[in-house]
């Protein structure tokens, strides 16, 4: 009996380990399951020609076209200075006034002195006259025999005497003439008035300061035009042309765009750093716009009014070898298409070559798809558009 027990009993304890012994075999080699395919969500562009514009971005400081630095040619004290910063001068306004005590006291004796060599002049002039009617009083008697040879010889002396006493007298009449004309431009030098219209930009002087010629004592700016000066490229420069129209907007004015136009062009590079001087006139009618802002600029070299244009994100790849990412439509896969591409506008790039109308171009998502990936869309379809604004082209997206 107790036989029969072992038997059962290590028949039981055989068949549990061959149990275990398939499950474990199950673990190390599971059966085949068939799993999920992977899909990456992408966002995507409808591509269709729009106009785009190639533009210049460049950033310069804004300074005043036309400023002057007031001085006085004497040396002196201040009597007057009747503006401060920021009032508004006009053409011919006195803006700086020295004290005048001493010189009009000089004008005033220069005025007497010119009085009296005129009445001396003119007494002269008298006698003058005197001696030549005495002259020909003589000669009349000399024909009857009343007046003698001597007498009329005499007579001439004084009157050629008179004559030039008379000159020295003119002379002398000039002289004084000159020294108050000398007094009264030193009083009006006294006197500075501004050569432009403008604001006072600076203002280095105060009612009995001691001037001298080489103090800048006021600065006037004229703001109604605005230039700012801007370094282009050697890649650039040649594109640029005298009279074209260029944008330029500050951050201090938000919103707001302001018409400039090229008027000069440096002849030459700077060898350094292979850029070229450009200036660039602002009109600035509202005086809106201050010397010292810092200037963002827009200059379009060429437009086209029908092109394919991606958003610069969407093209992988160095120049030579650049791709994007286009959608199969029907079977909502990923396509590797290789592009050659054109000139920049803002974050949009021309497509040249590899991209058809109305194709589907990844533009979120393509570092993170292969080609023949399926693909599925994490919002609807957007179609390219461009709206154009004072001859710049800007680039949006909208459904």
């Amino acid at each position: 009996m107790r036989y029969v027990l072992f038997l059962i009993a290590v028949s039981l304890a055989g068949a549990f380990g061959w149990h275990l012994y398939g499950e474990s075999l199950e673990s190390v080699n599971p059966e085949p399951k068939e799993t999920d395919i992977d899909v990456s969500a992408v966002d995507v562009l409808r591509v269709v020609p729009q106009p785009i514009a190639e533009r210049i971005e460049l950033v310069g400081s804004l300074e005043p076209v036309t400023e002057v630095a007031i001085r006085s040619r004497l040396s002196g004290y201040l009597g007057r200075v009747p503006f401060d910063v920021g009032d508004r001068v006009e053409q011919g306004e006195i803006v700086v006034e020295l004290d005048d005590a001493a010189t009009r006291e000089l004008v005033t004796r220069a005025a007497a002195a010119e009085q009296v060599a005129a009445a001396q002049l003119k007494a002269q002039v008298a006698r003058e006259g005197q001696a030549l009617r005495e002259v020909t009083r003589l000669r009349e008697l000399a024909v009857s025999g009343v007046s003698t040879t001597q007498q009329i010889e005499e007579a001439e002396s004084v009157l050629i005497v008179s004559k030039a006493e008379t000159e020295l007298e003119r002379a002398r009449q000039a002289q004084a003439q000159a020294d108050l004309e000398r007094a009264r431009l030193a009083l009006d030098e006294l006197q500075i008035s501004t050569p432009i219209s403008g604001y006072v930009a600076e203002r280095n002087a105060d009612i009995g300061d001691l001037s001298r010629a080489e103090d800048v004592l006021l600065r006037i700016v004229d703001l109604s035009s605005i230039r700012t000066v801007v370094n282009v490229v050697e890649l650039d420069y040649g594109k640029i042309k005298i009279g074209e129209t260029a944008t330029v907007s500050v951050d201090g004015i938000p919103n707001r765009q302001f018409l400039g136009r090229i008027v000069q062009q440096a002849p030459i590079l700077d060898p350094t750093t292979r850029t070229g001087r450009v200036m660039i006139d602002i009109e600035n009618e509202d005086a809106l716009l201050k010397p010292g802002m810092h200037g963002r600029v827009v200059i379009t070299v060429s437009q086209l009014s029908q092109a394919l244009a991606v958003p610069a994100s969407a093209v992988y790849g160095p120049a030579g070898g650049q791709y994007l990412y286009t959608i199969d439509e029907a079977s909502k896969t990923a396509v590797k298409q290789p592009v050659s591409v054109g000139f920049r506008d803002g974050d949009l790039v021309q497509v040249l070559t590899g991209l058809n109308e109305n194709s589907l171009v990844v533009t979120l998502g393509g570092r993170l798809i292969k080609d023949g990936a399926t693909v599925k869309f994490a919002g609807e379809p957007l179609v390219s558009e461009f709206s154009v604004d004072h001859n710049e082209l800007s680039a949006s997206t909208g459904e």
